[in-house]
């Protein structure tokens, strides 16, 4: 089994994700009739599938990220769970642990890092919604983090 940093992850995620959007298109290879049919047989993969595969843990770890047992913590943590968990594709985390099984990790190896590249992505809307840069009041049809818990 490969045991790869949590940085590792990240950086294989990143260039996959490069790679698969701006890198060089291979030339496909000469099949037969046969061949070709049996290569396209072995190599179905069904993206939407997978996406809904990974889902329900990825939710299950973002709530759980957003926990605390001291009650000092709890307007922030609201506010936390709040953005976090207003939604989306989750395709973040997801390409997180697709990297990590790709090389012969797990899905828990990868959570964490997962759940952090999610947190990273979801603080990122929060500050373009404040009033210094676009000064949003809503996000996907709700009250902004910012108006909300001000």
């Amino acid at each position: 089994m490969v045991s790869l940093s949590r940085s590792a992850v990240i950086f294989f995620a990143t260039i996959s994700c490069t790679a698969a959007f701006t890198g060089p298109v291979a030339p496909r290879p000469s099949f037969t009739k046969n061949q070709a049919t049996i290569a396209d047989e072995t190599t179905k993969f069904d993206l939407n599938e997978y996406l809904l595969s990974k889902k329900d843990d990825i939710e299950a770890a973002l709530e759980a990220s957003t926990k605390s047992t001291m009650p000092q913590t709890d307007k922030i943590c609201e506010s936390m769970s709040y953005s976090l968990m207003a939604g989306g594709k989750r395709i973040r985390p997801v390409l997180c642990i697709a990297a990590c099984e790709m090389f012969g990790g797990t899905q828990e190896q990868a959570m964490p890092t997962a759940v952090a590249l999610e947190m990273i992505h979801t603080m990122s809307l929060i500050h373009d919604d404040l009033p210094s840069m676009d000064n949003d009041d809503l996000r996907r049809g709700k009250p902004t983090n910012h108006v909300s818990f001000t």
